[in-house]
């Protein structure tokens, strides 16, 4: 999948103030890599996330998935995006307490009915993350690595065209937080998923992954694997 970002903003108000969280925005996202979007807390790196993958629209500006723009889009088709083709990672892993990690991995295909195949792709993903023995255990007797490794193969289930991770890492330990990003470059390439990772650490990033600097809301940098790879625009 192929993302292109052009003059994006979004703002909001409180009170009488108009709030600028994005000032124009314009980069790409190439297809079948690693992207890390990194930059200090409050610079609108979560919220280009969140319009990426439609979960919220610019006050401005374009964004196209594959040459298509998203502002164009119906509700019904933006929703057939969310839900085939994008794979959310969230911070707080947004498990549910009652279900057990099987039962998470599934939730995206509760409401049209679980087949045995999925349902057996689920287990042999966990199995996968190291949670094979741990299919009947809730949340709360998870760590959190686990709960997060749960979280990503319920992002992978569906096979996505694109996986967004808001700061996959910020709960775990070091070595956790490496096997983490490791086991999700493992699984993402298999699928030849467009990954874009939002985070503060730079440790697990590597000479082959784009990296785009946003500082107060602009991308300020964008680092290119290598000088034979035409990279996105900077702003």
């Amino acid at each position: 999948m192929h993302i292109t970002v052009k003059d994006v903003r979004k703002s909001f108000r409180r009170g009488e103030s108009e709030i600028q969280v994005l000032r124009g925005i314009t980069c790409a996202f190439a297809p079948g890599v690693f992207h890390f979007i990194v930059g200090p807390s409050g610079s609108g790196k979560s919220s280009l996330l969140y319009l990426l993958g439609g979960l919220d629209t610019p006050t401005s500006g374009e964004i196209a998935i594959d040459g298509s723009p998203m502002g164009q889009w119906s509700e019904s088709r933006r929703n057939r995006f969310r839900g085939a083709q994008v794979g959310f990672i969230f911070q707080n892993f947004n498990l549910m307490s009652n279900l057990s990690a099987l039962e998470n991995v599934l939730v995206p295909f509760m409401p049209a009915g679980v087949s045995n195949e999925q349902r057996e792709q689920a287990r042999q993903l966990l199995t996968r993350v190291g949670l094979g023995k741990r299919l009947t255990h809730r949340p709360s007797h998870l760590s959190g690595g686990e709960q997060q490794r749960v979280a990503i193969a319920r992002a992978l289930l569906k096979r996505p065209s694109l996986i967004l991770a808001d700061e996959p890492t910020g709960e775990l330990d070091s070595q956790t937080g490496n096997e983490v990003l490791g086991l999700l470059r493992e699984l993402s390439s298999e699928h030849q998923a467009t990954v874009i990772v939002v985070t503060h650490d730079t440790s697990h990033m590597t000479s082959a992954d784009f990296v785009h600097r946003i500082h107060d809301g602009v991308i300020v940098e964008t680092r290119v694997p290598n000088p034979a790879i035409v990279g996105p625009e900077t702003d």
